[in-house]
Parts: C-alpha cells; sequence; structure tokens
C-alpha cells in the first residue's frame, strides 16, 4: 500500500468530513466520562503487570513521572491517592469484590472504544450475547495489561539511553539533544505500537496491520505533540484553580477529552486510508450512505489474541492487591 503527496489531501479531507459527520466529539467526551472511573483501575493493572519485572517501586516512580508530565502535579496527585485508594482493601470478600469491580473498571473505557470505533467503521449494531460480551472485555483488558509491557520496554530502553548518556555526551557536541531525540523516537515508536494494536483489534471489522500502520503512525505524532499542547495550556489557563476543589478532576477530564479526540481523528483517517488504498475497499460505497442502512453487519472475526494477556492482567491484578497493605480496622 503506497500513499503519495497527491493523496494525502484526499484522505485528511475524508478523515476531518468523518470526524464531524461522526460526532465524534461527542463520543470523545463520553470516553473522558468512561475514564474518569477506568483510568485508576487502568493504572493499577499496568502497575501489576510491570511490577512483576521490575517492582512495584520502580514501577510506581516511572508511572508518577509520566502521570506529573501528562497532567501536571494535581492531576498527577488524584490518580495517586485513587490507586492508593483502589489498592486498599480489607478481607477476603472485600478483595474479590475489588477485584471483580478493578477489572471491570478497567475495562469499560476500551468497551466505549470498541463501540465509537464500530460507528466509524460503519458497523451494523448486533444482539450482544453475554459469551461475546464477555470475550470484547477480557481482549481489552489484554490492551490494559499491553500498556504494562510498553512500560516495560520503555523503562528498558530509557536505561540503556542513560547508560549511552555519558559516551554520547562526550564524544557528540549536541549530546544532550541527541539523547533527547532518542527518548522521543522511543517514546513515539511504542505509542504508535499500541493506538496500531487499538485500531486493528477493537473495530469488529477484519483488517490488516498495513491498513492501520500509517493512521497509527500520524495519531502517535499528533498525540505526542498535542499531549505537550495540552500539558500547556491546563498549566498556563488557571483552569485547575476556577474549578476550587474539583479542579484536579476537570484537568484530568479536559486532558482525556482532548486526547481521545485525537485518538478518534486518527481512527478516521485509519479508514480513510483502509478503504482506498488498504485491503477494505469493499467498504468503500458506505462513504456515500451515512444512514443506518448504510452499514454492514458484524463480521466473523478469530477469536481475539488478547484474550491470553487479559488473564495475564487478571492474575497481575490480583498480584497487585495482595501485596498492598490492608487497612486497618478503625
Amino acid at each position: 500500500m503506497k500513499i503519495v503527496v497527491a493523496d494525502l489531501w484526499t484522505v485528511f479531507r475524508a478523515a476531518v468530513e468523518g470526524f464531524f459527520d461522526d460526532s465524534a466529539l461527542s463520543h470523545a467526551a463520553a470516553m473522558a466520562f468512561y475514564a474518569a472511573t477506568s483510568l485508576a483501575p487502568i493504572l493499577l493493572i499496568v502497575l501489576g503487570v510491570a511490577g512483576f519485572a521490575t517492582g512495584r517501586d520502580a514501577a510506581e516512580i516511572a508511572i508518577a513521572a509520566q502521570l506529573t508530565g501528562l497532567l501536571g502535579p494535581q492531576g498527577a496527585d488524584l490518580l495517586k491517592t485513587t490507586i492508593e485508594n483502589a489498592s486498599a482493601h480489607k478481607g477476603t470478600l472485600a478483595s474479590v469484590v475489588a477485584i471483580a469491580t478493578l477489572l471491570v473498571g478497567a475495562s469499560g473505557v476500551f468497551g466505549e472504544m470498541q463501540s465509537t470505533l464500530n460507528l466509524i467503521w460503519k458497523v451494523r449494531p448486533q444482539k450482544v450475547s453475554l459469551f461475546s460480551l464477555a470475550r470484547t472485555r477480557v481482549a481489552s483488558l489484554g490492551l490494559v495489561a499491553s500498556l504494562g509491557f510498553l512500560l516495560l520496554v520503555s523503562l528498558a530502553a530509557s536505561a540503556a539511553i542513560s547508560a549511552m548518556g555519558n559516551v554520547i555526551t562526550s564524544r557528540l557536541p549536541f549530546g544532550e539533544l541527541v539523547l533527547s531525540a532518542l527518548n522521543t523516537l522511543v517514546s513515539l515508536i511504542l505509542v504508535a505500537l499500541l493506538f496500531g494494536a487499538i485500531f486493528k483489534i477493537l473495530p469488529d471489522r477484519a483488517l490488516s496491520w498495513r491498513d492501520v500502520r500509517f493512521g497509527a503512525a500520524v495519531t502517535a505524532v499528533l498525540f505526542t505533540v498535542g499531549k505537550s499542547l495540552i500539558g500547556w495550556y491546563l498549566g498556563t489557563s488557571a483552569i485547575a484553580s476556577s474549578y476550587g476543589a474539583a479542579g484536579s478532576l476537570v484537568v484530568l477530564l479536559l486532558w482525556v477529552f482532548y486526547s481521545s479526540a485525537i485518538f478518534l481523528f486518527g481512527a478516521e483517517l485509519t479508514r480513510a486510508v483502509a478503504v482506498r488504498f488498504g485491503s477494505r475497499r469493499d467498504l468503500m460505497l458506505l462513504e456515500s450512505d451515512p444512514r443506518p442502512a448504510g452499514t454492514s453487519k458484524v463480521e466473523n472475526l478469530p477469536m481475539r489474541p488478547l484474550w491470553i494477556i487479559g488473564l495475564i492482567a487478571g492474575i497481575a491484578s490480583l498480584a497487585t492487591l495482595a501485596s498492598t497493605p490492608r487497612r486497618g480496622r478503625s
């Protein structure tokens, strides 16, 4: 699949039109709402997966640094406090309830993602069976667990770059700039892999990696640039102080909303590429028919391979809860 420069305008125009036709901003707001209750469970599972290899303390430090860079001190403190509260539990029954709530909550935002991606891909809504719902939720947990593995790769890459830091800075005139560029490149690659996995696995469409790689790469660049701009805006606009005690939550919701909008634009871009230059040119006819009739049924897809990682996520979350100290009775 090749996209020449002359085709870029057509693809981006189709993505922008689809973004507004599918009411992507409204769905981004819905994803922000789900994220308000899902982010803490997601981070707890990521902490459990990454903690197996690096230790809980190292994983906590890495996650705290990422949260502070993305959300600022107030938003990061809110999530860290929420994670601590979610980790604390009393007794066996409370632990079981906490784990069930954790797993359901962590998969909630990915369930909303799948619904929105199906809308973008013009998939006709079908009756949902209990088995298909459970399978989708477990696959969503697999994506959550993959965040933990990406964190491990990121930590390993950062450690390798830091180890080479003295050599690079001593032998190159712009060593600090080179180190910064390497860290940014590693981050871009990992984010692109995550977006590519989401774009390929969550929609009820049979897609190839070729279909999603362009959209995932562009989305990763937009997300990397956008998170800096969003962080700068939230840090300089005094939004947090304007809302008083609720300021941290507002900052979190706004950050997720803007990030979700970038994600959904990337999904529209992925579809525009796939139906024009990729393996799904058979869906091109649906472009001209936005009515409900202009949809097609869910395709028979093989079992999503992420269910295995989803089971690992459940085990990791169980281990995380079991390793946290219980609160004593007051």
